[in-house]
C-alpha cells in the first residue's frame, strides 16, 4: 500500500466496478502514511478493513474527488495534536496561537467554518479558535480524513470548508509504546491490545513542560493528560452494532503566546471529557447512530497587574442520525434525518484582584444550541461520466435564557466526473453552505486568554458558495491530483478589535477565497517522493484581506526502506505573507527540515528517531498578533513493543 491509495480509491469509486462496494467502503478508510517519511515500506502498513457502522456520509461521492487521508501509525516526530498531524495534507495549515490547542484551517477557512468529528460525532466546543481535538492524543488515532469544500448538503451548519473526521484505533494485537522528546521533555506511554474478539482497549499517558523556540524564547506547552478508549463491535441478528467509550483528563495546559511569560500567564487548569457513541448498520442497509459527549474545562490568565480571570465551562452534546443506502447498477441513493442538540452551555467567571474580594459572574448560563436537517443524494453511473446531486433542508438555533437566533436553510450540491482516459480524471463540483454563530459569538462578554471579549448579538448567519475543479491523474507508480476552489462567503463573521484589549465580531458584507493546491507522488523501488504545495488568498467586498489565510508553502517528503530499516526527510519551505487581516501581522519565509530513521530490530522491537525542525528555525505557524514562534529544534524517540 503507497501514498497513492487515496487517488486509487477515489478514482474507482466512479468506476462501474466499484458500484458494489459504495456501501461497504463509504468511508474510504484505508490506512495511509503519506504525511511520514517512512511510509514507504507497504509491509510495514495494514490495511483497515472499513467497518459498516462507518458514517455513510464521509464516503459520499458529493464530497471531494480525493479523500485526503493520514495516520499516526508512521508519525514518529511526537506531535502535540491531532492538527499538527493534518498539517502535512494540502490544503490544511496550523492556525491559532499554538501549543496543545492549536487549530487548523482548510483553504482559509478556519474556526467553527470546518466540521470537525471523531467516528461520526460532531465536536462542538466554546474555544474562541474554533474546535479543538487536543484531548485525543496522537497515539490513540488510526486515520484522519479530510474532505475540503462546501458540505452542508449532508453535515448541516459548519461545514463551510470541509470536514474533518478522526477514527480510533481498534488494534488486533497488543502493542506498548513509549516516546520521549528533548524538547519541553514530553514524553508517553500508550497501551492498544485486543480484550477479546468483540472488544479492544487503547490508552495513553502523556505529559510536557515548557518548552522554548528557536531563539531559546520560553514557551507556554506544559500539560499532563491520561487517555482511554475502549470499542465493542458485535452482531445482533445480522445487524452490525459498534460501542465506542472515550474518556479523556487533561491538566495543567499551557496556551502559548507572544505576552508569556512577561505580560500574560494563561493555562487551563482541567480539560475533561467523556464520549459515548453508538452505531448500527442492518443488513438492508439502514445505519443509525446515537451519541452524547459532555465537557468540563477551564481557563485561567494571570496579568502583569496581579489581575487573574478564570473561566470555567460545561456543556453536553446529544444527537443521532439515521440514513439509509440503496443501490442499482446505474445509480446509488441515500438519504436521511440528524438532530443535535447541545444544552447545559455554562460559562461562569471568576475575578481575583490584589486585595480584592473574588467577584463571580455567570456569563452563558443554560446556553442551548439544536440543529435538525433533511438530507438526499443520488448518484447516476454513465459510460465513462457519474453525476451527482443532494441537497438538505435544515433548522438551526442558538439560544441564551430570552434571546435566541435561528436560520433555515437548503444546501445543495452538484457534482459532474469524467474518466477522460484509464489514467486521468476530471471533476467539478459546486455546493453551498452555512454556518449559524456560536454562543460564544452572540452572547459571551468577559476576559479570555487574548483580552477582554464582547459577543454580537446582531450577528447573522454566514452562507457560502464554493466551486472546486480536479484534475487527477493515476498510472503505475506515480500519482498527481491539483484541484482549484474558490468560494464566495456573505456574511462572513470576522473578530475585529474595538479598543486596547478588547475585542468583537461583525458581519462582512461579503468575501472571496480562492486557491490552488495539491501532490504528486512517486515511487521507485524501495524510494518514494512526495511533493505537495498550496496557495489561498482571500479579500472582503471592501478590498480587506481575510483573516487566518495561511501563507503559501511547498513541501518535499522522500524515504528510503531497505529490509529492516528506513530514513526519510521531509523539507517544508513556507513563503512569506506580508499581506495581514484584523489583529495578525505579517510572516516571513521560513524552511522547515526533519529526518527520521526507523530500525526494526525483530518482530516485536521497533526503535524510530527523527529530528524536527532539524536548522532550529524561529518562525511563527500563525499570523495571529498573538501568536509565539514555534517550538525549537526537537529529537525524538520512539520505542514499540509488540509480544
Amino acid at each position: 500500500m503507497d501514498t497513492k491509495l487515496e487517488y486509487r480509491v477515489a478514482k474507482r469509486a466512479f468506476s462501474s466496478s466499484a458500484r458494489a462496494n459504495v456501501i461497504a467502503c463509504s468511508a474510504f478508510t484505508l490506512t495511509l502514511c503519506s504525511t511520514s517519511p517512512l511510509a514507504a515500506d507497504s509491509t510495514r502498513l495494514e490495511e483497515v478493513v472499513v467497518s459498516g457502522v462507518a458514517d455513510p456520509r464521509m464516503g459520499s461521492l458529493l464530497t471531494s474527488t480525493e479523500i485526503r487521508t493520514t495516520s499516526a501509525e508512521e508519525q514518529i516526530t511526537l506531535p502535540l495534536s491531532i492538527g499538527s498531524l493534518a498539517d502535512a495534507l494540502p490544503g490544511v495549515s496550523l492556525n491559532g496561537q499554538g501549543g496543545l490547542f492549536q487549530s487548523y484551517s482548510m483553504r482559509g477557512f478556519s474556526r467553527w467554518r470546518i466540521r470537525t468529528e471523531i467516528s461520526g460525532v460532531p465536536i462542538l466546543t466554546d474555544r474562541r479558535a474554533g474546535n479543538s481535538l487536543s484531548f485525543v492524543p496522537p497515539e490513540l488515532i488510526d486515520t484522519i480524513q479530510v474532505n475540503m469544500g462546501p458540505a452542508s448538503s449532508l453535515y448541516g451548519s459548519g461545514a463551510m470548508g470541509g470536514v474533518m473526521n478522526v477514527s480510533l484505533l481498534n488494534p488486533n494485537q497488543t502493542s506498548v509504546s513509549v516516546s520521549a522528546s528533548s524538547i519541553a521533555n514530553a514524553r508517553e506511554a500508550s497501551l492498544k491490545t485486543p480484550i477479546n474478539k468483540f472488544t479492544s482497549l487503547v490508552g495513553s499517558i502523556r505529559e510536557a513542560s515548557n518548552g522554548k523556540s528557536g531563539d531559546g524564547t520560553p514557551l507556554n506547552t506544559s500539560f499532563e493528560q491520561s487517555t482511554v478508549y475502549v470499542r465493542n463491535k458485535s452482531y445482533v441478528n445480522d445487524t452490525e452494532v459498534s460501542t465506542e467509550v472515550l474518556v479523556s483528563n487533561g491538566n495543567d495546559i499551557g496556551k502559548s503566546s507572544a505576552l508569556f511569560p512577561n505580560t500574560r500567564v494563561t493555562h487551563y487548569p482541567y480539560d475533561n471529557h467523556r464520549l459515548l457513541n453508538f452505531r448500527a448498520t442492518t443488513p438492508n442497509n439502514w445505519f443509525l447512530q446515537t451519541y452524547a459527549h459532555q465537557q468540563e474545562w477551564a481557563s485561567e490568565t494571570l496579568r502583569d497587574s496581579g489581575l487573574k480571570n478564570t473561566s470555567d465551562y460545561s456543556s453536553m452534546t446529544i444527537g443521532g442520525l439515521v440514513s439509509r443506502t440503496s443501490q442499482s447498477d446505474q445509480s446509488t441513493q441515500r438519504y436521511g434525518l440528524d438532530v443535535t442538540r447541545r444544552y447545559g452551555v455554562d460559562i461562569t467567571e471568576t475575578t481575583a484582584e490584589p486585595e480584592a474580594e473574588i467577584a463571580f459572574r455567570n456569563v452563558v448560563n443554560d446556553g442551548t444550541e439544536w440543529t435538525a436537517g433533511l438530507f438526499w443524494e443520488r448518484t447516476w453511473y454513465l459510460n465513462g461520466l457519474s453525476l451527482q446531486g443532494g441537497f438538505r433542508a435544515d433548522r438551526a438555533e442558538a439560544q441564551v435564557a430570552s434571546s435566541s437566533t435561528n436560520h433555515s436553510d437548503i444546501n445543495l450540491q452538484l457534482k459532474a466526473n469524467w474518466q477522460l482516459t484509464s489514467a486521468w480524471d476530471l471533476t467539478v463540483e459546486l455546493g453551498s453552505a452555512y454556518r449559524l454563530p456560536t454562543l460564544s459569538e452572540l452572547y459571551f462578554e468577559g476576559e479570555t486568554p487574548r483580552g477582554r471579549l464582547l459577543g454580537n448579538n446582531a450577528l447573522q448567519s454566514e452562507e457560502t458558495v464554493g466551486a472546486q475543479l480536479t484534475l487527477l491523474y493515476d498510472v503505475g507508480d506515480t500519482a498527481f491530483e491539483v484541484t482549484a476552489s474558490a468560494n464566495r462567503v456573505d456574511q462572513y463573521i470576522e473578530r475585529i478589535l474595538l479598543s486596547d484589549g478588547l475585542e468583537s465580531y461583525r458581519n462582512l458584507d461579503s468575501g472571496d477565497l480562492w486557491g490552488i493546491d495539491g501532490q504528486i507522488s512517486r515511487r521507485n523501488n524501495n524510494v518514494e517522493h512526495i511533493l505537495s504545495w498550496q496557495w489561498q488568498h482571500g479579500e472582503s467586498s471592501t478590498g480587506e484581506t481575510i483573516a487566518d489565510l495561511p501563507p503559501p508553502s511547498v513541501r518535499y517528503a522522500t524515504s528510503w526502506r531497505r529490509s529492516r530499516y528506513a530514513l526519510g526527510m521531509d523539507l517544508r519551505y513556507r513563503f512569506s505573507r506580508n499581506r495581514s487581516g484584523p489583529g495578525e501581522r505579517a510572516l516571513a519565509s521560513a524552511a522547515i527540515f526533519g529526518v527520521s530513521a526507523e530500525w526494526i530490530i525483530n518482530p516485536e522491537w521497533t526503535v524510530k528517531t527523527s529530528v524536527t525542525n532539524s536548522l532550529n528555525k524561529n518562525y511563527r505557524t500563525s499570523a495571529t498578533l498573538q501568536a509565539p514562534f514555534d517550538m525549537g529544534r526537537a529529537i525524538n524517540v520512539k520505542i514499540d513493543w509488540r509480544p
